[in-house]
């Protein structure tokens, strides 16, 4: 269901405005989001919604429902380029084969424990690394606090 208007802009050209009613989805897709478009169903209820400045707007609102009329299916990657338009953009496809995700595997995985004597040999080996790796860029300590007399 949608909202629209046409008004006239400063300059005397027709402004159109459009807006799209959602409501909340329904169960078939609320996995993928949690409101949906409302849709009419039947002619009665098209017939309804586009002559509703003579109804109620409690006889309005009504119409706006979750609706368990649509049917979801994988259909083909190529459906996402905006090249492609044709009946096979609907043609129902057999859902893709799951493959393992090693990373999300890994990450998931139950990890052995570690007792904290060992965590403590790791940080500091770490921090002995990264002592190495500054000196081999900037120099021993004494060479820099040579340099920093010298340079007073």
């Amino acid at each position: 269901a949608v909202v629209s208007t046409q008004s006239t802009g400063g300059d005397g050209s027709a402004l159109y405005s459009v807006s799209l009613i959602t409501t909340s989805a329904s169960p078939s897709i609320s996995w993928l989001h949690h409101r949906m478009p409302a849709l009419l169903e039947s002619e009665e209820e098209i017939r309804e919604w586009l002559h509703g400045g003579q109804l109620q707007s409690q006889s309005l609102l009504s119409l706006l429902h979750p609706r368990t009329c649509i049917s979801l299916y994988p259909v083909r990657k190529t459906v996402n380029s905006v090249h492609t338009n044709g009946p096979d953009c609907l043609t129902k496809q057999d859902p893709p084969k799951k493959r393992k995700s090693l990373t999300m595997d890994k990450f998931f995985a139950k990890k052995p424990k570690i007792d904290s004597s060992e965590e403590e040999s790791k940080a500091e080996s770490k921090v002995e690394k990264q002592d190495k790796e500054q000196e081999s860029i900037l120099g021993s300590k004494e060479d820099i606090v040579k340099e920093e007399i010298k340079s007073q």
